[in-house]
C-alpha cells in the first residue's frame, strides 16, 4: 500500500509562488498587477467627476442636431441666389453700415454731451460756492450799512458852501500860500527877490569887464555867490541855473515842517493869520497851491479866510510845490554862454506877429 504525502496546511506549497516573484518573469507579473490596479482605480475616478448624463439631455442634444441639420439643408447653393437678392442684400447692409455710422457719431455727440454737462456741473458747483461766499460778504456790508445808517441819523446836518466861480477885482494882486504836509507857508516872492537883490548888488566885483556887456555879471564870477545863496532862506531852499543867454531863474523848494499847523494859526498874532489880515486890507485875494496831502487842512485854514471875508482861490500842487521867478524883475543878468549866439531877425520887419494868446483869466471860487 502505497505511503501517503504529508500535508502541510490548506494553502499548499507556495514554493512556485515564491519562485516567480524572484524572477524577472515575476517582477513584471507584479508590475503588471499592479499597474491593473491604478488603472482601475483611476477609470473609477474619472467616472466618478464625469457628470451624469441623463436621457433627456441626450434628447436636447438630438434635438439641437436636427435644427442646425434643417438650417443647413435650408441654405441654397450660391449658384442659385438671384442678382435682386443680392443687390437688395447690399442695400441693407449699405443701410445697417450708415446706420452704425450714424449710430457712433450720435455716440460720439453723446460722450461730448456727457462731458458739457460734467463742466457744467462742476461750474454751477463753484459758483454756487461763491455764491455763498459773496452772500455772507453780502450780509457783513449790510450789517455796516446799518451801523453807518445808525451813526449818520445820530449825525447833526452840515452846512455845505457851493463854489462861487468870480474874476477878482482889477486891482486886486495874488497873495499866494502854499498848503504843504498839512502847514501854512506864505510865498512872498518879492521879498526873495528883494533878499538875493541886496546880496547881489553891492558886489561890484562881479561885474564883467566886456564893454559889450557892461551892466551884467560876469557868469563864472556870479555863480559861485549864487551857490552861497541856496541855504540863506529859513524857509525855502534856493537853486540857481543861468540860462546861455544869461537869464537867471530861481527856483524855490519849501522846506519840510516849516510853515503853521490849523493849531498854530489859532494862537495869537500867527503869521498866516497876520497875512490873511494883510491881503483883506489891501483889497487883495488869497491863492492855495495845496498839495494832495493837506487838503483837509486847507479847507480848515479857507474858512478862516473866509470869516475874515477875504477872495479866496485854489489848484492843487505836485508834492514838491515847487516855485520859480527870474532875478532880471531886479535888473540882474549874467553874460551869456560864449557858444551863445542871439536868434535870428526877422526876415519880414513888416509883416505883422501873430496875436499872442490870451492868458487864462484868474478866477476866484
Amino acid at each position: 500500500m502505497a505511503r501517503r504525502r504529508k500535508d502541510n496546511g490548506a494553502m499548499g506549497s507556495l514554493d512556485s509562488l515564491l519562485d516567480t516573484m524572484t524572477n524577472v518573469v515575476g517582477v513584471l507579473i507584479v508590475v503588471l498587477i499592479v499597474t491593473q490596479v491604478n488603472v482601475s482605480s483611476a477609470a473609477k475616478r474619472i467616472r466618478a467627476n464625469l457628470p451624469e448624463v441623463t436621457v433627456p439631455m441626450m434628447e436636447e442634444l438630438r434635438k439641437k442636431e436636427k435644427e442646425v441639420q434643417a438650417r443647413l439643408a435650408s441654405l441654397q447653393d450660391p449658384a442659385d441666389v438671384k442678382a435682386e437678392e443680392v443687390e437688395k442684400a447690399r442695400e441693407d447692409l449699405r443701410a445697417l453700415v450708415a446706420q452704425r455710422k450714424e449710430l457712433k457719431e450720435v455716440e460720439a455727440r453723446f460722450k461730448k454731451l456727457d462731458l458739457e454737462v460734467a463742466l457744467i456741473e462742476q461750474e454751477i458747483d463753484e459758483l454756487k460756492q461763491q455764491l455763498e461766499a459773496e452772500g455772507g460778504q453780502l450780509a457783513q456790508i449790510r450789517s455796516e450799512i446799518d451801523g453807518k445808517e445808525e451813526e449818520l441819523k445820530s449825525r447833526k446836518p452840515r452846512l455845505v458852501r457851493l463854489p462861487n466861480p468870480r474874476v477878482p477885482e482889477k486891482e486886486a494882486q495874488e497873495v499866494v500860500l502854499i498848503v504843504r504836509g498839512g502847514r501854512l507857508l506864505h510865498y512872498d516872492r518879492a521879498a526873495i527877490l528883494d533878499a538875493i537883490a541886496a546880496k547881489l548888488r553891492p558886489r561890484k566885483d562881479l561885474l564883467s569887464g566886456d564893454p559889450k556887456y557892461k551892466n551884467r555879471y560876469d557868469r563864472n564870477r556870479i555863480l559861485p555867490v549864487l551857490d552861497s545863496l541856496k541855504e540863506s532862506n529859513p524857509f525855502y531852499r534856493l537853486e540857481f541855473k543861468i540860462h546861455p543867454n544869461g537869464h537867471v531863474q530861481v527856483y524855490c523848494y519849501p522846506r519840510d515842517g516849516k510853515g503853521e499847523t490849523v493849531e498854530d494859526l489859532s494862537k495869537p498874532r500867527a503869521e498866516g493869520i497876520d497875512v490873511m489880515n494883510d491881503a483883506g486890507q489891501a483889497r487883495n485875494y488869497l491863492r492855495f497851491l495845496v498839495t494832495r496831502d493837506s487838503f483837509g487842512q486847507y479847507i480848515s485854514m479857507r474858512r478862516m479866510a473866509e470869516k475874515r471875508q477875504i477872495p479866496v482861490g485854489w489848484k492843487f500842487s505836485d508834492d514838491a510845490a515847487r516855485q520859480s521867478f527870474y532875478l532880471h524883475e531886479r535888473k540882474i543878468r549874467a553874460t551869456p554862454d560864449p557858444d551863445w549866439k542871439p536868434p535870428a531877425p526877422n526876415p519880414n520887419p513888416g509883416k505883422q506877429p501873430p496875436p499872442k494868446k490870451k492868458p487864462t483869466e484868474d478866477i476866484l471860487d
